[in-house]
């Protein structure tokens, strides 16, 4: 092989890695495995903070037990419901439909909110592969901490 086929071979790797390594990451990182879709609940609170950025914008909410909530919020989700960036704002009063993490922190995903009596759907039902393997394996009785292990998100 000559140099400028193995230049080109190499290029054509190269591109291929560059493509695939970003998707995958992606993918994983927009898991809904840490989080218990199956069994949403309701937050209602205080917006301390909202910041509307990508991957994911996170509202923290304070709750009526002063628990601080950080809530991933599904951009794409978000978007296509043809939400505002600008729809939520530090003081707003709201109640906020959530997927709990399975670990107890007090962290979620967003399934929707309720503002000055309208309610906002962001993600109603998960239909994602590795949250709904996760849920399963949790309700066939695997460990907790196996199934957050073998479905983990990246920091």
């Amino acid at each position: 092989m000559s140099a400028y086929s193995r230049f080109l071979f190499r290029g054509a790797l190269f591109s291929v890695f560059a493509v695939l390594i970003p998707a995958a990451a992606s993918y994983a990182h927009h898991s809904f495995a840490p989080y218990d879709i199956r069994n949403p609940v309701e937050l209602t609170g205080v917006a301390e903070d909202w910041a509307y950025r990508r991957p994911h914008p996170k509202l923290t909410l304070i709750d009526e037990e002063g628990v601080s909530w950080e809530i991933e919020v599904p951009i794409r989700r978000w978007e296509r419901e043809g939400h505002a960036p600008d729809l939520i704002k530090p003081g707003d009063k709201l109640v906020v439909r959530v997927f709990p993490a399975r670990n107890g922190a007090p962290k979620a995903a967003m399934s929707g909110l309720t503002k000055d009596g309208t309610y906002y759907v962001v993600t109603e039902n998960v239909r994602q592969q590795s949250g709904n393997e996760a849920a399963d394996a949790i309700e066939s009785g695997a460990p907790l901490e196996e199934v957050l292990e073998k479905y983990a998100e990246p920091e």
